[in-house]
């Protein structure tokens, strides 16, 4: 009887220490720290029969744990030791993340709403459910469990209020990183590091990897504390720190230069900020950018009234075609214009692109009136179904009078010949308008893609995409084929410019040399996962529902590789929901979008604001509660 009960106890031990799926694999770091390598790395510390685990476990069957320790609050990470702590395992939290820990209900709540008009640009990958007791810890704290001492340091990056966890044991000096590193120098995606910048100051939306500055001194901060091991939240153990810091924080500062060079924040802020950015990453003020594009007098032409981020086209006639109206006073201009006698009628309204700032009053406009609104194909989902949708400084106001232009399509109004043209520079959702006068000037509007300096990828989550064939490579191939005299107006520069033959070859050349620098910094077989924060998003995005109502949502994925790939989508709901059981597999074409439909019924008793998740694998890559969708249920 007695070896029939050992033998139970030696089953049930083992099972807690070996691989319980495909993906997983045990590591033995000492002989008393344990790395279980799965979508996350679970670290697990044995002392005196007991455990203590950072990040968590991420089998099904995890082993007991009498403490969690957390290094930040993303809920692709938090999730493996979310279920020891469920089971009773003290929870230890950055003190600078509580609210994203403890409070995720109010931060969906707000997000419901707050996801239009945002300028903040941070991650979204926040818990879908609190944790009700923890224990807060700073840099310089020190987490005292069965005789070991774990240090606390403050290192932000990945997230705003990061740590980090440093012990010693069996001889080893070890750290645990979060997702500061990933691998043999590299990071895991840069989008997470868009961010505010107080000097000089800049919001969230114009911070192009601004907390790269935090990341490469909390990596400095862990090289100082001499570390033998380091291991990150995902991806293999490092045993060469000092050397994988050094080639990472490189690699950063050769990315960030090569943005600047071609920054178009440049003719907006001016020469002191983009120096003043390069000090705070690069250590240094000197850039090496791109010589100022030709700037053409006089300006504007008779046929072009400027207001704000609009632009009335005047026929001669007196009869108007609108381009963006992202405000009331483009309205009371044109209302203005009317009652002088200068304009007859407003014919049309185009729309570069879907931010607040050119079409919260489009709609309005259009009603007013009583034009037809035009816009690229590409833009048309986004423009018609904004709440689809969760895009920086994105409107919420739908446009319904539509007519859908396709690429170089032609049109001819009152004296002008108008061509239609996708141009996703600024955003992956952009237009061009071609606008030539019978027998006089040719203006290319092209929204917020260019300013004199060079290009308006400020902002990632926009969505600037590197293949040779899209984003700022589709737009720059556009301008070479054009003929010389063009003019080119970004509605927020007064001025019409036009770069040289030899500034569009820089642009190409530098935009060349970033697709190469990426592909060292991160692990992706193919750079754009690494930036292109919605490669995989929910869509609609956000939705009402009722409770014990079947849904539908799309997960949509873009294949970002070269090659075809098989994707396998696993839905996650909250507690007394019904979805699928996963995994929804997929195959998708290289380069080409592909959907699958999930179904989802709250429960019955369901109410409020509740979030939906999907875990999104291929290849070697096992992403848990990798994307969301915000549910609104009523009864």
């Amino acid at each position: 009887m007695i070896s029939i009960i050992r033998m139970l106890m030696l089953i049930s031990l083992i099972t807690t220490l070996v691989p319980l799926a495909s993906h997983s694999s045990v590591e033995s770091i000492t002989d008393n720290v344990t790395v279980i390598h799965d979508a996350v790395n679970g670290v697990l510390i044995n002392q005196n029969g007991k455990t203590l685990a950072i990040y968590g476990d991420p089998r099904d069957l995890q082993a007991p744990a009498e403490k969690v320790l957390f290094t930040h609050h993303r809920r692709d990470v938090v999730w493996a030791g979310a279920s020891l702590v469920k089971r009773g395992a003290e929870a230890y939290i950055p003190q600078g993340e509580k609210e994203l820990f403890t409070n995720t209900a109010s931060y969906w709540q707000k997000k419901m709403t707050s996801r239009f008009h945002d300028y903040e640009q941070q991650t979204t990958k926040v818990l879908s459910e609190s944790f009700k007791d923890v224990k807060t810890v700073k840099g310089g704290d020190t987490v005292e469990w069965q005789g070991l001492d774990i240090h606390v340091l403050d290192t932000p990056g990945y997230t705003r209020k990061a740590v980090s966890y440093l012990f010693q044991i069996d001889g080893k000096r070890i750290a645990c990183v979060g997702d500061l590193i990933y691998g043999d120098g590299k990071i895991l995606d840069l989008y997470s590091f868009q961010d505010s910048i107080t000097k000089p100051k800049a919001m969230g939306y114009h911070g192009y990897m601004s907390r790269v500055a935090d990341l490469i001194a909390s990596l400095e901060t862990v090289r100082k504390a001499t570390p033998d091991i380091l291991i990150p939240a995902r991806g293999p153990v490092i045993d060469k720190p000092v050397q994988t810091i050094d080639k990472l924080i490189g690699r950063l500062k050769a990315v960030y230069e090569n943005h600047l060079s071609i920054n178009a924040l440049r003719w907006y802020y001016g020469d002191d900020h983009v120096t003043g950015c390069a000090g705070r990453i690069l250590g240094t003020t000197h850039v090496d950018w791109m010589p100022i594009a030709e700037t053409v007098q006089p300006y504007p032409p008779k046929w072009v009234i400027p207001f704000g981020t609009s632009r009335l086209i005047l026929s001669e006639d007196g009869d108007g075609f609108l381009i963006d109206c992202g405000s009331s006073n483009a309205i009371k201009e044109i209302r203005k214009l009317k009652k002088d006698g200068r304009l007859k009628s407003l014919d049309g309204i185009y729309v570069t692109h879907y931010h607040d700032d050119h079409t919260n009053f489009v709609e309005k406009a259009s009603a007013e009136f009583g034009c037809r609104v035009f816009f690229c194909r590409e833009q048309q989902d986004i423009l018609e179904h904004p709440q689809a949708y969760y895009m920086p400084a994105q409107t919420d106001q739908a446009i319904n009078n539509t007519q859908v232009m396709s690429e170089g399509e032609k049109m001819r109004w009152k004296e002008f010949e108008f061509t239609f043209s996708y141009f996703p520079g600024q955003t992956l959702y952009h237009g061009g308008l071609l606008i030539k006068k019978i027998d006089g000037e040719t203006i290319f509007f092209i929204g917020d893609s260019f300013s004199p300096t060079g290009i308006d990828d400020y902002c990632m989550l926009n969505r600037n995409l590197l293949h040779p064939d899209t984003g700022y490579f589709y737009c720059l191939d556009t301008l070479k084929r054009m003929k010389p005299d063009y003019c080119l107006v970004n509605q927020h520069v007064i001025e019409p410019f036009r770069f040289s033959p030899k500034q569009i070859e820089f642009m190409i050349d530098t935009l060349e040399k970033r697709v190469a620098l990426l592909q060292d910094l991160l692990p992706w077989d193919n750079v754009n996962y690494g930036i292109d924060h919605q490669w995989v998003r929910f869509c609609p995005y956000g939705i009402e529902a009722h409770a014990g109502q079947r849904n539908e949502l799309k997960v949509v994925i873009f294949n970002h590789s070269s090659r075809e790939q098989t994707f396998s989508v696993t839905p996650r709901v909250p507690r007394g929901w019904n979805t699928q059981r996963g995994p929804l597999n997929i195959t998708i074409p290289p380069r080409e979008e592909g959907t699958v439909s999930v179904f989802v019924t709250p429960a019955d008793d369901a109410k409020g604001v509740s979030i939906i998740t999907a875990d999104i694998s291929f290849g070697e890559w096992n992403l848990r509660q990798f994307t969301e969708a915000i549910v609104s249920v009523t009864n």
